[in-house]
């Protein structure tokens, strides 16, 4: 960050979406469009069309992109509200984007909520080819070939750039990606589009996109870094693109960002509790936070300061790296 920076609120983009519903807003209180389908509010975002703009402090009304340097931040944060099924698609990895002039997109998800029976699906089955795939994209069968699981609260699925994927219908997720808008459709369950038309598929890049080693793990393991009673970090999925933690904060505790210059940057989703946060320091201006509040604390600063209020404890997801 070029401009002297704080503990930075951001504010929200909603996007209405045909698969999308309200449980963003009624979940986190954020106040959406009224009367349309929301299926992704996007949370941190820095992208040539549109970057995400500070809510708070003397730089309200700001964008990202007037206060970062000359490189984008590397990932963006949403969180998505599917009341239907998702179309089934894959992102390029950085060789597969290069050969087709798109943008690499490795992705994680925190499940936030899962309605019974709903189903992620990741992967193709065990032995599945690619004649395979498109024989069944041909045949309208493409739910066949996928591997899925019913996913609960808390879970994490890491998706990385080749994975075929979809998210079923009644799930509530959180999703960091790398900073990219490439996405190729495979199959849309004969859906229409907010205009009443197909949407388009893009099969060809989309298999020359794809991984067909197997589907790999359905969730990540969580890992306890810190636990002291206090305070307790969880590493819930860590990859070169970015790292993401689950936090639990009990009390008054120092919020260390993992690098330590002015290009570098660590955000947080406040899921639970109420509190604030300050740079280390006597005498810094407080941010409060409630949930569903997306923070970005410049790394211009080492340390943090975060504090619940009395007698509340504050959950969040953490997220580094760039």
């Amino acid at each position: 960050m070029k401009a002297k920076s704080y503990p930075m609120k951001l504010v929200p983009r909603f996007l209405e979406k045909p698969w999308g519903g309200r449980r963003i807003g009624e979940i986190f209180g954020k106040a959406l469009p009224e009367d349309v389908p929301v299926g992704e509010s996007w949370e941190l975002f820095d992208r040539p069309d549109g970057s995400s703009v500070i809510g708070n402090g003397p730089l309200t009304g700001k964008k990202l992109s007037e206060l970062r340097g000359e490189t984008p931040l590397p990932v963006m944060t949403k969180i998505l509200d599917a009341r239907e099924t998702l179309s089934v698609q894959v992102h390029p990895d950085d060789a597969a984007a290069a050969e087709l002039g798109g943008e690499a997109k490795t992705e994680a998800w925190y499940i936030l909520e899962s309605e019974p029976g709903a189903l992620i699906y990741k992967g193709l089955e065990e032995g599945a080819d690619p004649g395979d795939l498109v024989a069944a994209i041909a045949a309208g069968m493409v739910e066949d070939l996928l591997h899925s699981f019913h996913p609960k609260a808390g879970d994490v699925v890491f998706l990385p750039a080749g994975t075929i994927h979809a998210i079923g219908g009644g799930i509530v997720l959180f999703e960091v990606q790398e900073n990219s808008d490439t996405t190729y459709r495979l199959y849309d369950w004969g859906r229409a589009g907010l205009d009443g038309e197909p949407r388009e598929l893009h099969i060809e890049p989309a298999i020359r996109s794809a991984d067909f080693a197997g589907p790999g793990i359905d969730r990540v393991e969580p890992r306890i870094i810190e636990d002291d009673g206090r305070y307790r970090r969880i590493e819930r999925v860590s990859c070169p693109q970015f790292t993401m933690e689950e936090q639990e904060i009990l009390g008054l505790v120092t919020f260390e960002t993992e690098r330590d210059d002015l290009e570098h940057w660590h955000t947080v989703l406040i899921l639970d509790g109420e509190g604030t946060v300050r740079t280390f320091g006597r005498g810094a201006e407080e941010t409060f936070f409630s949930p569903g509040d997306t923070l970005l604390l410049p790394a211009e600063h080492e340390f943090y300061e975060v504090e619940p209020r009395p007698g509340m404890s504050v959950r969040l997801l953490s997220v580094y790296g760039g």
